[in-house]
């Protein structure tokens, strides 16, 4: 009796997007004011100049310093300024080194820079060590994942992020990149590895 197995392809019809976790800062001051543009992405250079405000005004213990490094990086991988954005989550975690936000978010500039190898390591210590933003932690796994070519734990990432976070737009989107069939497997057969999972050499869009 043949069993069935499921054959998984990646169709390029979105370049997937990093996304970014977010170090909420509660209160009403700068900090707090920071985290606010660095979540709504509104007005980032007022944002930018809120969150060095923050920085160099307000008396702010370690976490809430280390986390406004973070969001002002956000806001500055906004702006495509990622060398910049990478310094302050530098910054961000080595006040904080336990702040798995932080290596979530320069993950993602690895993934701009093309340093995949890089950006799985941070993001797989961020995920270890605890999220504000979960699903954005395996998102951004997918998206490197996919960048290396590894179609499987890709599309099982997105799905991850999508099972935390239903309403998550980017995942969604980015699963519209893999085409999922139902065949038989072929170990029994004597042909290939046995596994369910290769990516195909053409792929029709669905």
């Amino acid at each position: 009796m043949k069993k069935a197995a499921v054959l998984l392809g990646a169709a390029l019809l979105l370049i997937p997007a990093h996304a970014h976790a977010l170090v909420q800062v509660l209160g009403s001051g700068l900090a707090h004011d920071c985290y606010v543009s660095a979540k709504t992405g509104i007005q980032p250079i007022a944002g930018l100049a809120t969150c060095d405000e923050a920085l160099r005004e307000e008396a702010l213990g370690p976490g809430q310093r280390a986390g406004t490094y973070i969001n002002r990086g956000v806001i500055k991988a906004a702006l495509n300024r990622i060398d910049d954005a990478m310094q302050d989550y530098n910054q961000g975690i080595a006040m904080k080194p336990d702040l798995g936000d932080g290596y979530v978010d320069r993950g993602a500039a690895l993934i701009h820079l093309k340093r995949y190898g890089e950006a799985m390591d941070d993001i797989n210590k961020g995920i270890g060590l605890g999220l504000s933003y979960e699903h954005v932690g395996y998102y951004n796994r997918g998206v490197a994942e996919f960048y290396m070519g590894r179609i499987k734990e890709s599309y099982y990432d997105y799905k991850k992020a999508l099972e935390i976070a239903p309403d998550f737009t980017p995942a969604t989107e980015q699963l519209k990149n893999f085409v999922v069939t139902t065949v038989p497997a072929c170990k029994e057969e004597g042909q290939g590895d046995g596994s369910p999972f290769r990516p195909r050499a053409a792929i029709k869009p669905p």
